[in-house]
């Protein structure tokens, strides 16, 4: 089980890492590979493909999302909230014009 110490470590790290690399996009694997070297190496948490940020029993206990102006920001979760063990949905892929747009747009 991850301590509060090391769970605002790790949402440091996603937060400081993925502004300074200016990602576009949510990458679930690239943002556990930050979040386990945040940690020593160790997997003591997960993230999962909305950008929420799980212990090992399946917590909820951060989140990790993108603002309108791009910036990557990360914050803490209530874990004994109800509904704290529900993964926060992918935002869906936007189709049509709309789609194509935001594509080129790059957001």
């Amino acid at each position: 089980m991850a301590s509060d110490v090391e769970i605002g470590r790790a949402l440091a790290a996603v937060a400081a890492t993925l502004n300074d690399q200016k990602l576009d996009g949510f990458d679930t694997g690239r943002v556990q590979e930050i979040v386990t070297e945040a940690l020593g190496g160790e997997p003591l948490l997960t993230v999962d493909d909305g950008g929420g940020l799980h212990d090992s029993s399946g917590t909820r206990v951060g989140a990790i999302r993108r603002t309108p102006s791009g910036e990557w920001i990360t914050e803490r979760q209530n874990e004994v909230a109800k509904g704290a063990d529900t993964a926060i949905p992918a935002k869906p892929q936007e189709t049509g014009l709309k789609g194509l747009v935001s594509k080129l747009k790059g957001s």
